[in-house]
């Protein structure tokens, strides 16, 4: 069964672990990096998340099904109600309708805490990213074409917006 909970540092090696499946194998993140625990540990700290942010676990018998967390989209000031969004499933919970649960938590969580705006970046073309964020309300607005090189092949940023208040 399913449970969603506020995700903690401690988190950090499980999350390590679902984020470098993806750094090797997909370009749906945007880097070749694989990080440590330790590498995870201090981008949670350093991004605030978890503290000023939401960050939400789901876990199946204490087994970290996927995770996602927001933080600033932008540094400056002017962006402080600006967040983006960041969710990763472990490969093999994914098309279960797991992201479609844990969304509108995160959601809610943000428009709770004083968020305004919503951004997500999704590698254009990640149609069930696309879909899940459409359903939930983002709009694309826009495309920023083939930023990202990964694997021999350059990629493009869809980015999607919702509206809080």
């Amino acid at each position: 069964m399913t449970v969603f909970r506020n995700g903690k540092v401690e988190d950090a090696a499980e999350m390590a672990d679902i984020f470098n499946f993806y750094v090797r194998t997909s370009p749906v993140i945007f880097s070749d990096t694989v990080l440590s625990a330790d590498d995870m540990r201090t981008k949670i700290k350093r991004l605030g998340i978890g503290d000023r942010f939401p960050f939400i676990i789901a876990e199946d018998n204490s087994k970290m099904l996927g995770y996602a967390y927001t933080h600033l989209w932008q540094s400056d000031p002017v962006y402080d109600h600006t967040w983006e969004l960041t969710m990763y499933l472990s490969h093999d919970a994914t098309g279960k309708g797991l992201g479609s649960m844990m969304l509108p938590r995160l959601v809610a969580e943000c428009q709770e805490l004083g968020a305004h705006a919503l951004i997500a970046c999704i590698t254009e073309g990640n149609a069930p990213s696309e879909r899940m964020v459409t359903k939930a309300g983002f709009t694309l607005a826009g495309v920023c074409r083939e930023v990202g090189y990964k694997f021999g092949k350059y990629y493009s940023d869809a980015i999607y917006q919702l509206l809080l208040r």
